[in-house]
Order: structure tokens, then sequence, then C-alpha cells
């Protein structure tokens, strides 16, 4: 599947190469899509979840979970 993605995309840089047509109107669309799409959709979730990450107190809970389990106080 990736070959077949990777000849493709060369078949589309050949085209565009052998015709010299003019893309970057076509790469300034797909550059705002792309910005549009990682600030309103993937940096308001990533920071949620760092927020929600930090806030849990992770280590506390692995600590008290390997104590629990190193003095044989854990459930079977």
């Amino acid at each position: 599947m990736i070959k077949l993605v990777f000849f493709v995309a060369a078949l589309v840089i050949i085209y565009i190469a052998y015709t010299g047509i003019d893309v970057s109107e076509e790469y300034n669309a797909a550059s705002k899509v792309r910005d549009v799409a990682l600030d309103e959709v993937v940096d308001p979730v990533t920071k949620k979840i760092l927020k929600q990450v930090s806030e849990s107190e992770l280590d506390k809970i692995v600590d008290s979970s390997i104590k629990e389990y190193q003095t044989g106080d854990a459930k079977q």
C-alpha cells in the first residue's frame, strides 16, 4: 500500500515537473486547511489532554501501586 502511495506521489511530481503547471494556489489552499486543522482541532485537544495529564498526579498513583504490590497487599 505504501509503495502505491509513493508511486502515485512520484507520478504527480513527474507530471507537474514535465508540464510546468503552477501549483502555488493549490499549495496555499492546502496550507490553509492544514493550519486551520492544527489551530482549531489538534492544538485545543492536545492542550486539554496535557492539562488533564498534568493534574492527574500519575506519579503518586504509580508509587502507591508499586508499594501496594511490593508489600503483598494486592488482591488476586
